[in-house]
């Protein structure tokens, strides 16, 4: 059944609905005017009947006790949140004119290695103050990126959807038994029903990068199988193959590091990756 369009309404008489702009598997998302601020915002809804649905509901809560402690320009910023007057949970979040990394890698495929290198390391700094917070993503993928108009050559990278985010030592598993996140992103230690840490979000990361290069992610498979065996057991194909370009050694190595089977082999945390990028960049022409 088609949910109601909210445009136009008005909630907890300072949220002017003005247009839906987005659609997700649990909720709706609307450019709105907020009349206190006087500003421009979006506000998520979680639609009626996941509203009912306790996971759903824990989910939207809990994206709002993790993402309302972060301010970086790297992550997207909650403003405040509460229930709709039908009693549907919502959130006021930053309003992102731009288009997903997932967009632009339908579009265009491969990026140019500098312009990869750079969205890599935009995202890993807002990562890095989401790990200083002893908070997870554990969904990280080019749909959760998000890529804004900026004055500068590159657009900003901005980390998004908190509902799979955990505190360290947080339940890896959600109460129907599935392991939280994306497959093609996830990291082994994950998928062998390990504690995730940190270096869980490097390796999806990496994966990202590979991608960002290559066109494709490192690994893929005919069905959820064949993909969990690829992360387990097979080493990617060879980045240098892979990339449509000439890559310098620094670049393939970064990316390797952060493909690592093991936490222990890959980068320490979200700050030494990034520098490790940064040292990569400087092999890499300008975009």
């Amino acid at each position: 059944m088609a949910t109601q369009d909210r445009s136009g309404t008005v909630i907890d008489g300072r949220y002017q609905l003005e247009k839906m702009i987005g659609r997700g598997a649990m909720a709706d998302v609307y450019r709105a005017h907020d009349r206190h601020e006087r500003t421009a915002v979006a506000v998520k809804i979680l639609r009626g009947q996941q509203a009912r649905d306790p996971e759903a509901v824990a989910r939207f809560e809990r994206e709002f006790a993790v993402q309302g402690q972060i301010r970086h320009r790297n992550v997207a910023a909650l403003y405040g949140g509460g229930t709709t007057d039908t009693a549907e949970p919502y959130l006021v979040v930053e309003l992102l004119r731009g288009h997903s990394l997932r967009a632009l890698l339908k579009q265009k495929g491969a990026v140019a290695p500098a312009r990869a290198l750079s969205y890599t390391w935009q995202a890993l700094q807002g990562l890095h103050a989401v790990h200083a917070r002893g908070i997870l993503h554990r969904d990280l993928k080019p749909a959760n990126l998000m890529l804004e108009p900026s004055p500068g050559v590159v657009e900003r990278v901005v980390l998004i959807d908190f509902g799979f985010a955990a505190f360290e030592g947080g339940a890896k598993l959600t109460q129907r038994g599935h392991v939280v996140g994306s497959l093609t992103y996830l990291a082994p230690e994950r998928l062998r029903g390990k504690p995730a840490d940190p270096r869980s979000d490097l390796y999806a990361m990496g994966v990202i990068l590979y991608e960002l290069l290559a066109g494709r992610p490192p690994f893929s498979g005919a069905d959820d199988f064949e993909l969990i065996s690829a992360h387990l057991h097979d080493d990617p194909p060879p980045l240098s193959v892979a990339a449509a370009v000439d890559l310098p050694e620094p670049v393939i190595e970064v990316v390797e590091r952060a493909l690592s089977k093991e936490p222990e082999h890959r980068h320490a945390d979200a700050a030494e990756m990034a520098a490790a990028i940064e040292g990569a960049a400087r092999h890499v022409p300008a975009d």
